[in-house]
């Protein structure tokens, strides 16, 4: 546990004066510039509500300034995932199912018009179906394109 970065996730209003230094900072990974401009939007949300209620002391709030700052940070440096490992053995299995509940969902709504009412329930279920099926044939299709050369 840094407790550099605790306190700077604490209190960032009280070690930088703009949300964009946070991007800057040398010593500061990825992950902690995102948890410190992540809390610091969180009080600048409980600012503007506090403001929008008529109980703050007439601070103005950084909320926009702090979610362009994370939105750069999220340009700047994404963060690595496991999918994004081409050999991970996940990886045809998460394609098939986010496929799958796509054409399951198009499926739904295409059923649902045709009977002439919205339900979202079958909708749902037909997002669901997609989603198994697409999962089963991503687990199937995964070892046959991992061992072509």
């Amino acid at each position: 546990m840094n407790t550099l970065v605790d306190d700077l996730v604490i209190q960032p209003t009280r070690h930088f004066d703009h949300p964009a230094e946070v991007l800057t900072h040398p010593n500061l990974s990825h992950a902690d510039k995102r948890r410190i401009l992540e809390s610091w939007k969180l009080d600048a949300q409980r600012l503007a509500e506090s403001t929008a209620e008529n109980m703050s002391g007439g601070e103005e709030s950084d909320l926009r300034e702090v979610s362009q700052a994370l939105l750069q940070l999220t340009c700047m440096n994404p963060p690595e995932t496991v999918l994004q490992n081409k050999n991970d053995p996940r990886r045809p299995v998460a394609a098939g199912m986010a496929i799958g509940g796509l054409l399951g969902a198009g499926a739904g709504l295409i059923a649902a018009a045709a009977t002439a009412s919205v339900s979202l329930a079958l909708v749902a279920q037909t997002s669901a179906l997609g989603i198994l099926i697409g999962g089963v044939a991503g687990a199937l299709r995964g070892p046959q394109r991992r061992q072509e050369p």
